[in-house]
């Protein structure tokens, strides 16, 4: 028999998903408009009659007392009674992905929401990655190294804006890009100046103790003459011990982005080594940095009192346990474990939220019985960003059926969401360097904190180069343009048959010519299925496509003799589903987050809308760090978190204050 939690929570989520369907197209439209121009209307207006008191000149602003003129920030429960938080950042996986069930992730999408709170839309800030674990640190929006994963590990060349206050400067306290905005990516940098503070600044400064956990750190590479992954803890996990000079080459400098065999840690999804004022900290040490399963200073090891757990614990699984990699290079933990650090040899290599589930299954449930969960904790699961629910993003096993394989759902997954004085907007800063501006026909110039991401734009756009493309290009940034003709030589199928075998085939090629031999005239692309399989090494795929044909009419067509091979068509402006020239990428997309404490009653759902930004500002609250770091506000708020009106974490998510 069902919990009376859980049977609330499938009733509610149930609604919210029915909700959710029928104002998807129109939230994608409001979300790329409310991006642009009106969203800074709003902005401008929301902020009208504020006023806080600009830092001096020659002082680091995170140290700098303000006054502000707003006074009740909103957090949902006194601070003080939250003594411990955990939060595990997952990867590139949109809300109708995670929480929809198309998945079958059961753990992440049933049980851990019935325990506890599903935010239905918290925002990620950018595309790709590693922004947004800036963000979440320090509260610094996007760049495009950062959005590039900053293939070079080199230094952030820029000055933090300090004029004027936050009322008078939308770049208050954000760091500008020598190189300009907009500028191509690697002439920026990626590790920020010790001028740029962080939330571990924050807690250091306010006695607050920290960790960063961070699966397989410091691991041996496999093969030994893979790329090393990381320099060690003794420099917080950075892939090299030297940080490059700004424009450093990634050959001399190199921050490998992806996994292997015995190491799938990647420094791009581990915030510490990005920032000199933690580098230069004297933090990179075990007692701030460790390995998430080792013996002697993992989480399990400092789980067992509440005086060896930190107040906050940052949880970086590997680029399986993330959900990152759709097909694990090493293990996924479907093996189970000899001891809660030992995982044994995994039963297959299946990736994606299938090792995520298995993740959660095996932390979750040590955090939750420690004496430190239990007096005042919180636990935190959440995404970087948000990439649409299709296997073509590896973002799914199957592919959603309740949004569309379509520039709607692109730019709805690469849309901004936070509530500013008490309005949720679909809006959020898009900082100095990745600014947005149109065309004088109502064309998207730039690419923006969304990056273009899974967008196809007009022809005539080009990426960034150096120097910089005259004012006024087209820039595509992460986005693509519209696709011609494409050769799928693994196509198979027998004679007479409706069905076509295509390994290469996704949800968006739906509707496109196919010629070939043993393809009849005038075919085209039917129904597209993406069917899971189980993939036995690192190797194998994880799915086995499929598609139907069809003529114009859309009836089904058998094939004229054996295929060995097909050519699609080429697709124009009109007939691309993924063509879009006017709406703006204005952020990282609607993830969901999952929150379990006493102090949230369970089954709780909220449609508030969260992003990065809020959620490093309830930090700061949660800690009360403002005394010893007042930050830009004098409410210790540092970057984006400080921007005035931002919704902390409250009520709606803290639905239980007492904590019984």
């Amino acid at each position: 028999m069902k919990s009376v939690p859980a049977v609330i929570f499938e009733r509610t989520t149930r609604l919210m998903k029915s909700i959710r369907r029928l104002r998807h197209t129109a939230r994608a439209r409001r979300r790329a408009l409310l991006g642009s121009a009106l969203g800074v209307a709003l902005a401008a207006s929301l902020l009208a009659g504020f006023s806080v008191s600009a830092s001096s000149a020659g002082t680091p602003y995170w140290g700098s007392p303000h006054t502000a003129a707003y006074s009740s920030d909103g957090l949902g429960v006194q601070q003080g009674k939250i003594k411990h938080v955990w939060l595990i950042v997952l990867e590139n996986k949109a809300y109708d992905a995670t929480f929809t069930g198309s998945n079958n992730n059961t753990y992440l999408w049933k049980t851990l929401p019935a325990q506890g709170a599903l935010l239905t839309n918290y925002y990620g800030t950018g595309h790709s990655s590693l922004d947004n674990y800036v963000s979440l640190a320090s509260g610094q929006a996007t760049q495009p190294d950062d959005q590039a994963d900053c293939p070079a590990y080199t230094s952030f060349a820029g000055n933090v804006s300090l004029s004027g206050s936050l009322l008078t400067n939308p770049n208050y306290g954000q760091l500008v890009s020598a190189a300009g905005p907009n500028a191509e990516p690697g002439t920026n940098g990626c590790v920020y100046p010790s001028s740029v503070p962080t939330l571990f600044n924050q807690l250091d400064a306010a006695g607050v103790s920290w960790k960063g956990y961070a699966q397989d750190l410091g691991n041996p590479e496999t093969p030994t003459t893979a790329p090393v992954h990381s320099a060690g803890t003794q420099y917080c996990g950075a892939p090299d011990s030297t940080v490059g000079p700004t424009g450093g080459s990634s050959a001399t400098y190199p921050n490998p982005s992806s996994a292997d065999a015995t190491d799938q840690y990647v420094a791009k999804h581990f915030p510490f080594p990005w920032f000199e004022s933690i580098l230069q900290s004297g933090d990179c040490n075990s007692a701030h940095i460790a390995n998430l399963f080792s013996t002697t200073d993992g989480l399990y090891h400092d789980l067992q009192s509440e005086a060896t757990t930190p107040a906050f614990s940052w949880i970086s699984p590997n680029n399986c346990s993330d959900g990152h990699d759709a097909v694990c290079h090493g293990n996924n933990l479907s093996g189970g474990f000899s001891d809660p650090n030992t995982p044994n040899a995994p039963l297959n290599y299946t990736g994606g939220l299938y090792s995520t589930d298995l993740f959660l299954e095996h932390v979750v449930p040590e955090i939750e019985a420690s004496p430190a969960f239990k007096d005042g904790g919180l636990i935190d699961i959440t995404f970087d960003e948000a990439y649409p629910p299709f296997t073509y993003s590896n973002d799914s096993f199957v592919n959603s059926t309740d949004v569309g394989a379509d520039a709607a759902t692109s730019i709805a997954d690469d849309s901004a969401g936070e509530t500013l004085f008490g309005k949720s907007v679909n809006w959020e800063p898009t900082g100095p360097n990745t600014p947005l501006a149109k065309d004088s026909s109502g064309d998207e110039l730039y690419p923006g904190p969304g990056f273009n991401e899974y967008i196809d734009r007009p022809s005539t756009c080009v990426a960034q180069t150096t120097p910089s493309q005259p004012a006024g290009t087209c820039l595509l940034g992460g986005g693509g343009t519209v696709p011609g003709p494409r050769t799928d030589a693994a196509a198979t199928a027998a004679a007479s048959s409706p069905t076509i075998l295509d390994p290469a085939i996704v949800a968006t090629d739906v509707g496109r010519s196919v010629t070939g031999a043993g393809i009849p005239t005038g075919a085209f692309i039917g129904k597209v299925t993406d069917t899971p399989s189980v993939p036995a090494s690192s190797t194998d795929a994880l799915e086995v496509g499929f598609f139907t044909l069809v003529n114009a009419s859309g009836q089904a067509l058998d094939t004229t003799g054996a295929v060995s091979g097909v050519t699609l068509g080429a697709r124009t402006a009109a007939t691309d589903p993924l063509y879009d020239a006017t709406d703006a990428t204005t952020g990282g997309g609607d993830t969901g987050s999952v929150l379990i404490s006493p102090y949230i009653r369970p089954g709780t759902v909220s449609d508030v809308y969260y992003n990065h930004y809020s959620w490093l500002r309830s930090m700061e609250d949660l800690f009360a760090v403002a005394k010893a770091s007042p930050g830009l506000d004098g409410q210790g708020h540092i970057g984006y978190a400080a921007q005035p009106g931002l919704a902390p974490f409250g009520p709606d998510v803290f639905t239980n204050p007492w904590g019984h």
